[in-house]
């Protein structure tokens, strides 16, 4: 089953280093910018890691995403909306909802509200869900 990840699968899949399991499934541009601040957070906020661990960190999520195939949501917009008001999301999780349903995807989520609030919809698992189920 091919899947869209959303940022908190993909940082928890380079974090558990199973960044193989997201080749070829796909994500949202949008991860790239949440992805990155979750990095700042820990850098800057936080200041959990050090700026080369930053560094480091932001390296390994350009080489994840460019094992995927990552979607634009450029003219979902109104669609998006739509779905956010629908199903009471924020537009972001909404972005993904909507990118899953499009493409006949399955969503790949570590936030268990989204997953319980969208599951009627589409199919939704978390990583380790995903990866249990992959040869």
């Amino acid at each position: 089953m091919k899947c869209i990840f959303d940022p908190s699968s993909i940082f928890t899949a380079i974090r558990e280093k199973k960044v193989r399991s997201l080749s070829g499934n796909f994500s949202l541009e949008i991860a790239r910018y949440e992805l990155g601040n979750v990095v700042w957070k820990d850098h800057i906020l936080l200041r959990t890691i050090s700026k080369e661990e930053a560094q480091e960190t932001i390296k390994t999520i350009k080489h994840t995403l460019a094992l995927m195939e990552i979607l634009q949501i450029a003219e979902d917009e109104d669609a998006i909306f739509e779905t956010a008001a629908e199903m009471r999301l924020t537009f972001y999780d909404a972005a993904y909802v909507h990118a899953a349903e499009a493409k006949d995807l399955g969503l790949i989520t570590e936030d268990q509200h989204l997953i319980k609030k969208v599951t009627p919809k589409i199919r939704a698992l978390t990583l380790n869900e995903f990866s249990s189920q992959q040869p």
